[in-house]
Order: structure tokens, then C-alpha cells, then sequence
């Protein structure tokens, strides 16, 4: 009988134990299922940030990304956009040096560049049809030649004198020299052009300089090798 007792006892005994360890189990079970939710909202989270700092590093590039403009001056001769002169009916066009401005009273058949201090200047002259022959220089063949016909003040020197004479009257030039005046002592002066008896066309770009910056006729010469006929 006391042996049954204690028999119902610990029957008791272990049902309780088998309980609390079952109702421990679920709760554990419980809160490894918890575990991943928070994860997976962390997760999200994190995801949604990176998504939010890519779109304004989106915007942040839209804004920055902004066209650039061109810098345009017109005038009746034409315009100069980005450093390059285009005459007004896009026959030719020259880069004159950086900084440069157009003279206001010029048009398509002479227009004239000023340095910033005013004492350089770029001329361009462009002649078509019949009075294209009437408006160029005639050079000689040879610099000597030349020389007999050109007096520029004193101690004048040939830098270059370089002419082409086709056989149908057509000729390409191109020279410079340096020489000295009594008001403004050294001074440089450099021509480029051509002239086209087939077509009847004449184009010359001439370069005086005046500033003791001997730099300025490196852009002379820089600016008359961009001229062309279109």
C-alpha cells in the first residue's frame, strides 16, 4: 500500500517534470522563431537605407551633372564659340589666341582681333569673285626679292618667308618679320594666306604685335596655323 503510494507519488512527480520540461521547450522553440523576424527586419532595414543613400547619391550626381556652356560672342563677321571664330557664312574660320575679343566695326570680309591690353591684333581678310585678284599682295618668289619692295622700319628680319606659285596664278604665303620703330621699338608682324584663281577666292590672316612679351608672337603664329577655308 505504501509502496503504492509512493509509486503514484512519483508518477506524479515525473508528469510534472515531463510538463515544465515540454512547456520550456515550446518556449525556447518559440523564441529561435522570434530570432529570424528581428534579423530579417534588421535586414530590411539595412537594405532600405543603402536604398535611400543610393537615390541621393543619384540626385547628388543629377545635380552635378549640369551641361556646361558655351561662351559665344557675335558680331556681323560672325561668331566665336569655344575659342573658334566662324565667319558669318561659315566659309572659314580661325582660333584667334585665348582671351582675345572681336572688334566691333568688322564683317565677313575683314574682321579684326584685339589682345586684352589692346596692343596686339589679328586681322582677317577674305575676298571672293572678281575683286578677290584686285585685293591680294603679289609676292615674290624669293625672300631677297622681297626685301627689295618691303621697308618696315629699322634693323628689319626675316623670321620666315616661305611662297608657292601655282601655274594657274594661284599662290600660298606665308612670313614674318621682326623689326623696330622709333615710338614703340621692336615690333612683329606675321601673314598667312592664300589666294585661289580657280575658285576666285583670297584669304589672309595678319598678326602685329607690340608687347614687349615675346610669348604673344608664339600665338601670332599658333592662331594663322588654324585658319581655314571651309
Amino acid at each position: 500500500m505504501r509502496k503504492n503510494k509512493m509509486l503514484a507519488v512519483i508518477a506524479i512527480a515525473m508528469a510534472v517534470m515531463m510538463a515544465a520540461t515540454g512547456c520550456g521547450s515550446k518556449d525556447n522553440g518559440k523564441s529561435t522563431q522570434d530570432n529570424p523576424t528581428e534579423v530579417s527586419a534588421a535586414e530590411t532595414k539595412v537594405a532600405g537605407t543603402d536604398e535611400t543613400t543610393l537615390g541621393e547619391d543619384e540626385s547628388d550626381s543629377e545635380e552635378d551633372g549640369t551641361d556646361e556652356t558655351t561662351e559665344t560672342t557675335a558680331s556681323d563677321a560672325g561668331n566665336l564659340s569655344s575659342g573658334v571664330f566662324t565667319s558669318k557664312s561659315g566659309k572659314y574660320q580661325i582660333t584667334p589666341p585665348e582671351g582675345w575679343t572681336i572688334e566691333d566695326d568688322g564683317d565677313e570680309s575683314s574682321v579684326a582681333f584685339t589682345s586684352s591690353n589692346g596692343n596686339d591684333l589679328l586681322e582677317v581678310v577674305y575676298v571672293e569673285g572678281d575683286d578677290a585678284d584686285g585685293a591680294r599682295e603679289v609676292y615674290p618668289a624669293t625672300m631677297e626679292e622681297y626685301k627689295e619692295f618691303v621697308s618696315r622700319g629699322e634693323d628689319m628680319e626675316f623670321v620666315r618667308y616661305n611662297v608657292e606659285n601655282g601655274s594657274d596664278g594661284s599662290q600660298t604665303f606665308r612670313y614674318a618679320i621682326r623689326y623696330k620703330t622709333n615710338e614703340d621699338g621692336v615690333r612683329y608682324y606675321a601673314i598667312s594666306g592664300s589666294y585661289n584663281a580657280a575658285t576666285k577666292k583670297y584669304i589672309s590672316a595678319a598678326g602685329t604685335v607690340e608687347s614687349p612679351d615675346s610669348a604673344v608672337e608664339g600665338q601670332i603664329e599658333a592662331a594663322l596655323d588654324t585658319l581655314k577655308l571651309k
